[in-house]
């Protein structure tokens, strides 16, 4: 059945309540609902305005509310979008069991009973924070008949969206763990019985006769573990629906102008002939190779340890007299970008892991190399995964040599090329030293994940230290402080020593930066430090407020 979309709009007030109840039957009959879900459909739509009406009479509200009605195959979607200013908000209702007909009526809390008999009657129950509105969601699944008990998952006929990709565990193994990718957005780890339903989702069998496959195959699962399955699929958009082509031809092209993204066609075929060539560096003679020529470049520093210093110190002044400093210093660290992620993309590659994207993006003001790699996260050995999270770092290390001597090559010429050379030496230390931080998300944080098994690791560290420190304030959510003792403890440590580590690796450098510009620089530095102290501040401060702005205009609870 196509979508059968019709919005209604009234005001609310108790006579209008009779006509909402009479659109309900009328569009039940023609898009053909049995009388169970138009009874079940209808009670819940009811009991929802006739709650909101209520509230919105005890608060003074004159506002219209809007009923959107969808029916798209075998799911009914109900949305119910009122006014902020009406004190309606069922994400802070308690959780309790439906009362049976022996329940005292004392003992009922009758200003809740509304949303426990919606819950009761509709499979999922979703709240919207919508900047000035409010959408309480319902949605209902139809179900054959002798079936209505069944759960609302069993009747879903899922499958994935196009471009998601999965990479398979073990080879060896029947039947393996897996990575789900959808390219540039996410990635989701499955378990085995996850990864068999995912690689059997077509469109055509419901979760219920995968169900019935997957006993034969991997033996008894839950509905409940088919429902997260299913809620993480779509969180993360990786269903195919009538949603996933919606993003408009402008959108797209405001967003091709603003952030750029060139991928190169076949990148897992030219990462593949990458691989061949550098082979013998991803076995551990080629990594001692990689060691030994950054190790090297302490040779050039120890000769000319005082030209750089004085180099260093005269970085501002080169900047206003030498052109061709800042475009050579910007071609450098590309051609290093480049080889930093081919360097993962390799090792990747060495151990059977497929690299589907290979290319340049804009990311904050400057054209980057990227190197998808997520297929590492299904390697069955985590020493593979930590090694492909370290190859990039052991090319950085070995370009940091090169570079070290490069600008020895230089030393004394006063010529642009070696400020560049040292610049550029300068920034890979420091490119290294951020890859080698757990306290940023780079290469050493993502092995800390993986180490440790908790994903989001540092977003999550974050939110319970919040949470548990300024929870009084009004910060923080519930689901912060919702993890296992060992996950509380993780986060303790993580949250407050990554928190010191953050302050301390951007405070640290700026101070001796500081400390060697105005003992050594004509102009004391003050300029060059201020515009980088107060960009770094004026970009981490405004994401920080524009996500917290965002998330309490936008947000969303699952009820039930």
């Amino acid at each position: 059945m196509e979508s059968s979309r019709v919005r209604i709009t009234l005001p609310l007030a108790a006579q209008w309540l009779r006509f909402v109840q009479e659109s309900l039957q009328r569009y039940s009959a023609i898009v053909g609902f049995s009388p169970e879900l138009e009874a079940m459909c209808s009670g819940s739509v009811m009991e929802a305005c006739e709650e909101i009406a209520r509230k919105a009479g005890e608060a003074g509200v004159e506002e219209s509310v809007t009923l959107q009605l969808d029916c798209k195959g075998g799911t009914v979607v109900i949305d119910i979008t009122y006014s902020a200013g009406i004190p309606l908000n069922p994400h802070e209702t308690e959780d309790y069991e439906v009362p049976d007909e022996e329940t005292s009526l004392d003992a009922i809390d009758m200003g809740t009973l509304w949303l426990h008999m919606i819950k009761r009657r509709m499979d999922r129950v979703r709240f919207m924070v919508q900047g000035p509105q409010h959408t309480l969601r319902l949605i209902k699944y139809r179900r054959d008949a002798g079936k209505e008990k069944q759960a609302w998952v069993m009747t879903i006929r899922p499958e994935l969206r196009k471009g998601v990709e999965l990479h398979l565990g073990d080879a060896v193994d029947g039947h393996p763990a897996s990575t789900l990718q959808r390219i540039g957005k996410g990635v989701l780890l499955l378990d085995p019985s996850q990864t068999f339903f995912v690689q059997n989702m077509d469109g055509k069998k419901s979760f219920h006769e995968l169900y019935m496959e997957h006993l034969d195959v991997l033996g008894l699962t839950s509905p409940a573990m088919l429902a997260m399955l299913y809620e993480r699929l779509e969180g993360m958009g990786m269903l195919a629906g009538p949603e996933e082509e919606k993003a408009g031809r402008l959108s797209r092209i405001v967003k091709a102008v603003v952030s750029p993204n060139v991928s190169i066609p076949n990148a897992d075929a030219v990462v593949t002939a990458m691989h061949r060539l550098a082979r013998p560096l991803c076995t551990p003679w080629g990594l001692a190779l990689l060691a030994a020529a950054g190790l090297s470049g302490l040779v050039p520093v120890a000769r000319h340890h005082e030209r750089f210093v004085e180099v260093v110190a005269g970085l501002e002044a080169a900047v206003t007299t030498l052109p061709q400093l800042l475009p050579a210093l910007y071609v450098l660290m590309l051609a290093h970008i480049a080889l930093h992620e081919l360097g993962h993309g390799v090792v990747c590659k060495h151990f059977g892991g497929r690299v589907p994207r290979l290319g340049v993006m804009f990311y904050l003001a400057s054209f980057i190399f990227y190197c998808d790699t997520s297929a590492a996260w299904s390697f069955p050995q985590k020493r593979q995964r930590v090694l492909v999270s370290l190859g990039g770092g052991a090319v950085s290390f070995a370009v940091l040599g090169v570079g070290l001597w490069c600008a020895g090559a230089w030393a004394g010429t006063g010529a642009w090329p070696e400020y560049a050379l040292v610049a550029f030496c300068l920034l890979t230390m420091a490119g290294l030293a951020m890859n080698c931080n757990p306290f940023i998300k780079m290469d050493a944080y993502y092995i800390l994940v993986d180490q440790t098994g908790i994903p989001n690791l540092r977003e999550r560290s974050f939110r319970f230290l919040e949470r548990n420190t300024l929870g009084w304030l009004g910060l923080g959510n519930a689901e912060a402080g919702r993890a296992t003792l060992r996950e509380r403890r993780i986060f303790w440590w993580y949250g407050i020593l990554g928190g010191a580590a953050t302050l301390g690796f951007f405070a640290i450098p700026l101070v001796r930066l500081q400390h060697l510009f105005s003992t050594q620089s004509t102009s004391g530095g003050m300029l060059l430090l201020s515009l980088l102290t107060g960009s770094l501040l004026l970009v981490r401060l405004g994401r920080y407020a524009y996500g917290k702005i965002r998330s309490l205009r936008f947000r969303e609870y699952k009820i039930q």
